[in-house]
């Protein structure tokens, strides 16, 4: 799977690229840990489900200008239909870091690809 080098203000870290529909939709399932960056063409308002994780991630949503618009802890499903929910922004978005561990990130943060 493609890497890439992602900076977003002091921080540095490399994470798997989602940049087509299979690799978006199978995302980090399975998995206990990484980071996944999600690419999509034009901005979304697509979203994230948590069914097949066994732990929370943290979901930074990135707009078109690579800008930080809104930061989500998601948990994951169990067999109570209440957990069953679904994650997004209210604007739309272009880009999506998932990280199993919390990153010391905020809101107006600028993504940089390398």
């Amino acid at each position: 799977m493609k890497q890439a080098k992602i900076t977003v203000g002091d921080l540095s870290v490399e994470a798997e690229v989602a940049d087509n529909f299979l690799r978006r939709a199978w995302g980090l399932s399975f998995r206990k840990k990484g980071k996944m960056l999600f690419k999509f063409p034009f901005p979304v308002k697509a979203s994230i489900d948590m069914m097949m994780l066994s732990k929370p991630l943290y979901l930074y949503f990135f707009d078109s200008e690579k800008k930080l618009i809104h930061i989500e802890k998601a948990s994951p499903w169990n067999w109570n239909p209440k957990s069953w929910k679904l994650y997004r922004p209210n604007e739309k978005y272009q880009y999506l870091l998932e990280s199993f561990e919390e990153l010391e990130l905020e809101k107006g943060d600028n993504l940089v690809l390398s």
